[in-house]
């Protein structure tokens, strides 16, 4: 059942409170009263209203000064001018500072009604229109769609199209850069919620003193720097899903907000009294053993169990080597178009391909026909290309390492006094340098010079 729109109601006369307080609710709304100026900005915020009806000639702090603040403190709030004194003059100056609408006492209840729920409707249509911008700024654009040639490529499709339809949280793992957002959008897009927004997190990418105002939202003043109010990311992505990428970077102290969220679809922003309901399903994405960060502590078991009601694993390209070659042609055939270009892939060039393991998975292979598509002379690519271009150069041998046969004893006593003896020649006798070019105290390299010499007497170390 859907939460009655809560209205603060700023007016000092007692009477007229009670009787306005009376009838606004009988016509559905919640009504918190207040009876003067003083404090009416602090109220909003500490009540996060839909809208204000707004008395003018207050006590304490005048009326337009409490519009201006109510303004200032959250743009989208309408606030109802509502006054006895009413003139011209005044209902210019109200709206000049942002007041949706303007009423003079005595006003019929039917009018009051038609013009709060303008207001409100107002409102809504301008948080709705702040959510979707949220909303589009944190969906990233449109993975690539490659329809699956291997068969653990083929079995995650048909788990997608199986996990689509439910609405519990999903938990997505496997290697980074295998394409576990796309395993996400997919998600989403054949879910009933595919109308709604898509939003992506990138946990790992928020400061970690923001990561709660990021998610939640906060209000005006809740900390230095909240000079406005903000839409938390839970809100920009209700009615559709929220994908927490890399969900094991969350800090420990924001995993019970976000158990909260998951579990009662509950949110506070930061700074606010106020709870708020919002409906998203949540998707996560991981390449850490989250299961191994509830062991050690880092990871909320209760937590954990919420986000993985369904999971789903993303294979690495190593393990799914028929499916290279078809994503790097569709790569290349959307660079292609980007450059003007009608480039292919000669078929040496994608058994190379093939045949490389591709450590970075799906974006790395990306990254590589990218430059394919600026570098390569075309039009069709061949493996030499592929070699010089596309994977990275070959990494020279390590050098061999020394052997018994290279040292002049294997007595470990004998090879300590020959380091130091080294180390005393490199350093011309200054024992301080030789003791830090040994990573050893100086007192262990004068024990060490001791016990090699015998009493009046220096014993040669080497």
């Amino acid at each position: 059942m859907p939460t009655a729109e809560r209205l603060l109601l700023v007016e000092d006369d007692a009477s007229l409170r009670l009787v306005l307080a009376r009838e606004l609710q009988r016509m559905g709304f919640q009504v918190v009263a207040h009876a003067s100026g003083t404090g009416a900005v602090e109220r909003a915020a500490a009540e996060a209203p839909d809208a204000v009806i707004l008395d003018l000639h207050l006590p304490g702090t005048p009326g337009m000064d409490v519009l201006q603040g109510l303004i200032a403190q959250d743009a989208d709030l309408p606030v109802v001018v509502c006054t006895g004194h009413g003139t011209v003059h005044l209902a210019v100056a109200a709206m000049q500072r942002g007041a949706f609408d303007f009423l003079q006492k005595p006003v019929e209840l039917d009018t009051l009604e038609a013009t709060v729920r303008r207001a409100l409707q107002h409102g809504a249509l301008r948080r709705e229109n702040l959510r979707l911008r949220t909303a589009a700024a944190h969906g990233a654009a449109g993975a690539l769609l490659v329809s699956p040639g291997s068969d653990a490529a083929r079995q995650l499709d048909r788990q997608i199209a199986r996990v689509a339809t439910s609405a519990e949280g999903v938990l997505v793992h496997g290697e980074s850069g295998t394409g576990k957002e796309l395993v996400a959008r997919r998600l989403h897009a054949a879910s009933n919620r595919a109308p709604q927004p898509f939003v992506v997190v990138h946990c790992g990418a928020i400061p970690r003193d923001l990561v709660e105002s990021e998610l939640f939202g906060h209000v005006k003043g809740a900390f230095t720097g909240a000079e406005h109010k903000r839409l938390g990311l839970f809100e920009a992505a209700h009615g559709g899903t929220l994908f927490l990428d890399e969900v094991g970077e969350l800090p420990l102290e924001v995993q019970p907000a976000l158990l909260r969220a998951v579990q009662f679809g509950e949110i506070r922003p930061v700074g606010s009294d106020q709870v708020r309901h919002v409906d998203v399903r949540l998707v996560a994405a991981t390449h850490r053993d989250l299961r191994a960060k509830c062991k050690d502590g880092t990871f909320r078991e209760d937590l954990y169990y919420r986000l993985a009601v369904l999971e789903l694993h993303v294979p690495p390209l190593r393990e799914r080597r028929a499916d290279i070659a078809d994503l790097a042609t569709a790569f290349l055939q959307r660079e292609s178009v980007r450059a003007g270009r009608n480039l292919q892939l000669a078929e040496d060039a994608r058994q190379r391909l093939q045949a490389y393991d591709w450590p970075g998975n799906v974006r790395e292979l990306e990254n590589a026909i990218v430059r394919l598509a600026v570098l390569a002379d075309g039009p069709t690519i061949g493996a030499a290309e592929i070699e010089a271009i596309a994977l990275p150069p070959a990494q020279p041998a390590p050098p061999s390492q020394a052997t018994a046969g290279d040292l002049p004893t294997l007595d470990l006593s004998s090879l300590e006094a020959i380091a130091i003896q080294r180390a005393l020649r490199q350093c011309q006798g200054n024992k301080t340098r030789a003791a830090q070019v040994l990573g050893i105290a100086l007192k262990t390299l004068y024990n060490k010079l001791a016990a090699n010499s015998g009493p009046g007497e220096t014993k040669p170390l080497a």
